[in-house]
C-alpha cells in the first residue's frame, strides 16, 4: 500500500504481498510519520514490519495515545504475540508446536488461538469445506508453505496429503482452552485468518485507549473507525488484476467508513510449470489449485477483519458462481473481479456492496500518487 498525506490508503487492495522492493522502498522512509493536525489533535501516522509484509497504522490522538513511539511498541509487542500463537513461519509458535506433535491428546492454547481457531472451524462447516483450516497439508504439498518448493505433485502424493485434510478432525474444548487432534499429521493452518486478527486486535487498541478515527492495515487487509479531519471518508483501492501482465491493472477506490475490508487474490502467489499456471488457493476436495477464472475477492465487514479476510478465502476457493449464491444467501458484502482475457477486470458485486459509499475513477489514484 501506497502513502499519502491525503489518507490515500492502498495503491492497492487485492496485492496480497507487495513487491520486495516497494517494501524496501517503503522500509526506507523509516517507522514513524506524524501528520496533518486538526482540534481533536493530530493524525499519528505508524507503519512498520509484521507477518512477513508491512503495517500502516492512522489514528487520532488522544490523551491515551501521545507518545507516538510508544504506541508503536505495544502495537509491536501486541502483533509480535499474534505470530508467536499463530505463524506457521515460527518454529516456536503454538500453532507450530500443534501441527508437530503426533498426540492426540489435548493441548492447551492461548484465547486468542482458540478464538481464531473457532471461527474458521465453523466457517468450515458452513461452507461445507470449501474453506477449510487444515488445508496444510495440501498447502505444503504444492509448495504454498514455509520452506516450501513449488512444483506439481504427484497423484498419489495428493491422495496421501488429502488423509490428513479435513475440520472435523480437530476438536475444541471453549471451557479449558484446549485442542485436540483426532488423526495424527492434521496440520492446522490460520494464515487466512491471522492478518485480519491482527487488524482487529490493533484497532481493538486504539479504542481502548481513546481513539474514535483510525485505520489499521496489514498487509493489504484493513478496519477503519471515523472520518479523516475534513469530514471525508477513508478512502481505499482495490486492484483488479490484469489476466496476463501484472504490469497492468484496473483499480477503482471506494469509501469506507467504520467497517474492515479484505482481499483474497489468485494472481500473485503462484508457480508456472509446463506453461500452466498454479495458484496458492487450494481446492480442498480435489487437492489442486483453484482452476475457476476469478482473480479477486473483496469482502466488507462491519465489525471484524479477521471474518472479512477469512470470506474473502472462502468466497475465493469456491468461484463466481458458488461463491457469489453463498455471499448473496449469507448477505456478505463481496466484490468479485473475474479475470479471463476480453473480460478484464469485469466485476460482480452482491447486493449488500451498497456498504460501498461510491466508488471513484482510475484516473484519480493515479493523479494522487
Amino acid at each position: 500500500m501506497i502513502l499519502h498525506s491525503m489518507i490515500l490508503v492502498v495503491k492497492k487492495m487485492s496485492k496480497v504481498l507487495l513487491s520486495t522492493f516497494s517494501l524496501k522502498a517503503l522500509a526506507m522512509l523509516g517507522l514513524l510519520l506524524i501528520t496533518g493536525c486538526n482540534k481533536s489533535g493530530e493524525l499519528v501516522h505508524l507503519k512498520g514490519r509484521t507477518m512477513g509484509t508491512q503495517y500502516n497504522i492512522k489514528y487520532l490522538s488522544s490523551s491515551g495515545l501521545d507518545d507516538p513511539k510508544e504506541v508503536q511498541s505495544l502495537i509491536d509487542d501486541l502483533l509480535l504475540k499474534v505470530n508467536k500463537e499463530m505463524s506457521t513461519y515460527l518454529k516456536e509458535s503454538e500453532i507450530s508446536y500443534f501441527n508437530q506433535t503426533d498426540r492426540l491428546g489435548w493441548l492447551k492454547i492461548s484465547p486468542d488461538f482458540l478464538q481464531v481457531s473457532k471461527f474458521a472451524l465453523a466457517l468450515a462447516r458452513d461452507t461445507e469445506g470449501a474453506f477449510d483450516p487444515t488445508i496444510g497439508p495440501l498447502v505444503n504439498l504444492w509448495g504454498f508453505g514455509p520452506g516450501g518448493s513449488r512444483k506439481v505433485p504427484k497423484e498419489k502424493e495428493i491422495s496421501e496429503a488429502k488423509k490428513r485434510v479435513g475440520f472435523d478432525k480437530i476438536i475444541l474444548n471453549e471451557k479449558t482452552n484446549e485442542i485436540k487432534k483426532k488423526v495424527p499429521g492434521v496440520y492446522l493452518d490460520l494464515s487466512s485468518l491471522a492478518k485480519g486478527f491482527g487488524v482487529d486486535k490493533v484497532a481493538e487498541f486504539l479504542m481502548a485507549k481513546g481513539s474514535n478515527v483510525y485505520m489499521v492495515e496489514i498487509g493489504g487487509e484493513v478496519r477503519t473507525l471515523g472520518k479523516k479531519a475534513d469530514g471525508s471518508s477513508w478512502r481505499i483501492a482495490i486492484e483488479a488484476p490484469h489476466p496476463v501482465s501484472q504490469g497492468e491493472s484496473y483499480q477503482r477506490v471506494l469509501e469506507l467508513n467504520s467497517m474492515a475490508l479484505a482481499t483474497s487474490g489468485s494472481y500473485r502467489n503462484f508457480f508456472m510449470q509446463d506453461g500452466k499456471k498454479y495458484s496458492h488457493t487450494i481446492d480442498v476436495h480435489s487437492g489442486r489449485p483453484v482452476a475457476h477464472s476469478v482473480a479477486s475477492v473483496s469482502v466488507a465487514h462491519k465489525d471484524s477483519c479477521m471474518k472479512a479476510d477469512a470470506l474473502a478465502t472462502a468466497l475465493m476457493a469456491m468461484g463466481l458462481e458458488k461463491g457469489f449464491a453463498y455471499a448473496e444467501k449469507e448477505g456478505i458484502a463481496a466484490y468479485f473481479v473475474y479475470r479471463d482475457v476480453g473480460q478484464e477486470g469485469r466485476v460482480f458485486a452482491t447486493k449488500e456492496t451498497s456498504v460501498f459509499r461510491n466508488f471513484i475513477s482510475t484516473k484519480i489514484i493515479s493523479e494522487a500518487h
